[in-house]
């Protein structure tokens, strides 16, 4: 027999104590590093800050691979993030192998809870896996002893949804996207681009950090500013500079409309939670200070979104007052006053119990595009468009995938000729958040409009008229049009023309010869643009 010297033992002996005070001490510091962690980070993904709260997770991930209660919260943070919504797959599928119905939100948990059955089925729904969606969907239902009517009536209409995805990718439309590029689009979200007619302006939103005031918003982002680009003249769009301090401040202000001359901005702001809507003039090459919408449009209620005709007489706008449910769409006629008229909901063709947001009006008058969780929704907000004829609409479509994902697209403006249309997504593809993009869209159908563009050029003295007055008549009925005004920095005028009808148009400045035109636009007229360049003469003085 063996027998170890009394050094060597005394030395084997503080080997093994130092090796188990090692493992004892680690096990302590995991147990007091997820104490100190795990509120912290269940309190940031309950706040909707799932940038930190995912850190967090992944860091107590580390230490305990194996702990599905952590997966499971790694996976809800990270469908949460824009861009980033399908990375929950992985993890949410590692928590489902370790559920308990017994599972408490507390950090010594390491099972997941029953819900995770539901997150897993929107990563994979977010992911365009259906069929695994509707299986998880089904599973948590089945296995959610205690689920409220409401929550079952919402993920059955998810189940819904997935099947609607399988059918609208199943018949993809021509389109090719294109991301409008750093100069437009960040890390950061960009939203809510309006064009006017002739796409030479564009005007978004963005949350990024040279925002008024630079300020984080409860969902650690930066609160919302307006900045606006001009088209250059290869196409592309330049930098984007702030609309200026007279519409962005310190809180939210966001784009939500823009009139076919770009000469009249629509803005929504926070308003301390109530949410109104806003108008700007172009004064110039500056904006005006926004004014409140009348109360038949802004409520105690929230309105959201707003969007105008091409002749300035019709508003669409969002709210969520009484109504269908959710947001609704209402429209409201402007009276001879300039006022707007107490508004109507568009009713149920339009409007479901879901939420409609985003309306948009095409400059043909009839057009309506909008997005909503309802219809035939393939998950989260969807791009729809129906179309009025005799005071009817039609029943929405389904603008078609790949434009529309499971996730939320929205914001979507078509350029007069129906062939180009801008809107904002999250699809993880661009460059952080949501991006603008521009799509080309693949179709022979013709608009059948007119779009009339012009430019009030110097007189014979080098000199452009101020305040001209461009009216816009029938020439049979007599009946006005439209007024409409050219900018004063450039003299540049828009105007929309429908078929079908005999038009007059007048010139008139103050010390400027009366200037007029007819036009006749035929029924069968395709979609056509008219430039023109109009010379006013001043009145010869008498000597």
């Amino acid at each position: 027999m063996c027998h170890m010297s009394r050094p060597l033992l005394l030395a084997f002996a503080v080997i093994i104590l130092f090796v188990g005070n090692g493992y004892a001490q680690r096990k302590v510091d995991k147990d007091a590093h997820f104490k100190r962690v795990y509120p912290v980070a269940n309190e940031q993904l309950e706040a909707g800050k799932p940038l930190r709260s995912v850190k967090n997770f992944l860091d107590l991930l580390e230490i305990d691979p194996k702990n599905a209660h952590i997966s499971y919260k790694v996976g809800r943070s990270y469908l949460l993030i824009n861009g980033k919504k399908n990375e929950a797959v992985p993890y949410l599928e590692k928590a489902v192998s370790g559920i308990s119905d017994k599972a408490k939100d507390s950090p010594k948990e390491t099972k997941a809870p029953i819900d995770t059955y539901y997150y897993l089925g929107r990563a994979y729904h977010l992911d365009s896996q259906f069929d695994n969606a509707i299986a998880a969907y089904r599973k948590y239902i089945e296995e959610e002893k205690n689920l409220p009517r409401e929550k079952k009536e919402e993920v059955e209409w998810m189940i819904q949804t997935c099947h609607n995805g399988k059918l609208v990718v199943e018949s993809p439309i021509g389109v090719s996207k294109q991301n409008l590029g750093e100069n437009i689009n960040s890390i950061y979200d960009e939203y809510a681009a309006v064009v006017d007619a002739s796409e030479s302006m564009l005007i978004f939103t963005s949350r990024r950090p040279t925002c008024t005031g630079g300020l984080l918003d409860l969902d650690d982002k930066y609160f919302e500013d307006i900045f606006v680009s001009q088209k250059q003249e290869d196409g592309t769009w330049g930098k984007p500079t702030g609309i200026g301090k007279k519409i962005n401040t310190e809180g939210h202000e966001a784009t939500i409309g823009l009139s076919a001359d770009g000469q009249e901005l629509y803005i929504y702001r926070d308003d301390f939670g109530d949410g109104n809507i806003y108008v700007c003039q172009l004064k110039g090459s500056s904006w005006s200070e926004p004014m409140l919408l009348n109360e038949n449009v802004n409520s105690p209620f929230r309105e959201t979104h707003a969007t105008v005709s091409a002749d300035g007489q019709t508003l669409y706008f969002t709210s969520d007052r009484s109504g269908q449910g959710g947001m609704d769409i209402f429209r409201s006629k402007r009276l001879p006053t300039g006022e707007w008229a107490v508004a109507e909901n568009l009713g149920e063709v339009i409007n479901t119990k879901y939420d409609e947001e985003a309306p948009f009006i095409h400059p043909d008058g009839k057009t309506l595009f909008f997005s909503s969780k309802g219809h035939s929704s393939m998950g989260g907000y969807d791009i729809f468009f129906s179309i009025e004829e005799n005071g009817k609409w039609s029943t929405p479509m389904n603008i078609g995938h790949p434009m529309n994902t499971p996730d939320d697209e929205y914001f979507f403006v078509m350029t007069p000729d129906g062939k180009r249309a801008y809107y904002s997504s999250s699809n993880g593809q661009g460059y952080g958040g949501k991006d603008i993009y521009l799509v080309n869209l693949d179709t022979e159908r013709e608009v059948p409009l007119t779009v009339y563009k012009g430019e009030i050029v110097a007189d014979a003295n080098g000199k452009r008229p101020d305040g001209v007055t461009i009216r816009v008549t029938d020439n049979e009925s007599g009946e006005l049009f439209g007024v409409y005004r050219p900018r004063p920095d450039n003299g540049k005028f828009v105007l929309i023309l429908h078929p079908g009808e005999n038009y007059n148009i007048a010139y008139e400045s103050d010390g400027y010869l009366f200037k007029s035109e007819k036009l006749f636009v035929p029924e069968n007229t395709a979609y056509f643009e008219i430039n023109r360049a109009i010379q006013l003469k001043p009145v010869a003085l008498q000597k």
